[in-house]
């Protein structure tokens, strides 16, 4: 594998001061993933490197800079999921769950129940998935005919493998209603209690890669709806407009992409229109 993505090379002609070492780490995240973090991140990069380097006996974040320069790319692969945020929560904006089910898909799918596919384009831990997984599963049952699928991809591969396990604590699960938790999860017991785990039948509807959004890939098949939310906060515009415009490759004729309430796209050369707020249909 080459040791040079998007014009970053994996080490440094030197790192004698810990400004060199803070630069170095915010262009290596930022050219990995466009993930902007600015000076004022510091304390927070070597708080979550700290267990890095303390694996490696390492005492200050220069030292681990070069360290990084022959260390290869899983310990790259660590740098990036330490600095990526990956909070999330089960149903999480939930209006737009309403939206999908209520309004988009039924827009869509006209033709009765066939097959569609939804993306969770930064799935983290992967409650969103598992969010979109329950509401389709209760208005678009698999029982009367519809095949659906969710395709969950994120940068972080410490995110997906929580996701994958699907286990969660309960003060992650409780404050969904009852009648959910009874329905798509199964309370741990003896050793496990205090934990719920995704049902398996419901795991087996969410499909988990590791992707980085600005990366190469390629996809089969097209999404009816593509959710990509309280991502690009983190980017500048012209990744923002770059990202929107791959996003909506991968979109089917008349798709919906979801971003976060915090986010706009105004002012982005796309091929999209703005229902309201967060909602977006292909054009």
């Amino acid at each position: 594998m080459s040791n040079e993505r998007f014009g970053a090379k994996l080490y440094m002609q030197s790192s004698t001061t810990e400004a060199d070492a803070y630069n170095y780490i915010i262009k290596l995240v930022y050219d990995r993933c466009r993930v902007r973090l600015h000076d004022g991140k510091k304390e927070l990069i070597r708080a979550r490197l700290g267990k890095r380097m303390r694996k490696h006996g390492l005492e200050t974040v220069a030292d681990y800079c070069d360290f990084l320069t022959t260390a290869g790319e899983d310990e790259v692969t660590e740098v990036v999921n330490a600095l990526t945020t990956n909070f999330t929560s089960f149903l999480r904006e939930e209006d737009h769950l309403q939206f999908m089910v209520r309004q988009a898909l039924p827009a869509l799918l006209t033709k009765g129940p066939q097959r569609f596919n939804i993306w969770s384009a930064a799935c983290a831990s992967g409650e969103e998935p598992y969010s979109i997984a329950f509401y389709l599963w209760e208005h678009y049952s698999l029982t009367t005919g519809w095949d659906w699928r969710i395709r969950a991809t994120d940068v972080s591969t410490k995110a997906l493998d929580k996701a994958k396990r699907a286990i969660y604590t309960a003060d992650r699960v409780e404050a969904m209603p009852m009648e959910l938790r009874r329905t798509f999860f199964l309370r741990g017991q003896g050793d496990w209690n205090g934990y719920y785990r995704v049902k398996p039948e419901v795991i087996g509807r969410v499909s988990f890669h590791q992707l980085n959004l600005l990366g190469e890939y390629y996809f089969q098949e097209a999404f009816e709806i593509i959710f990509c939310r309280n991502v690009m906060i983190y980017f500048d515009r012209p990744t923002q407009e770059q990202l929107v415009n791959r996003l909506c490759h991968h979109l089917a004729p008349g798709g919906y992409l979801l971003i976060g309430h915090s986010e706009s796209l105004t002012g982005l050369s796309m091929p999209l229109r703005c229902l309201r707020p967060s909602v977006y249909q292909k054009q």
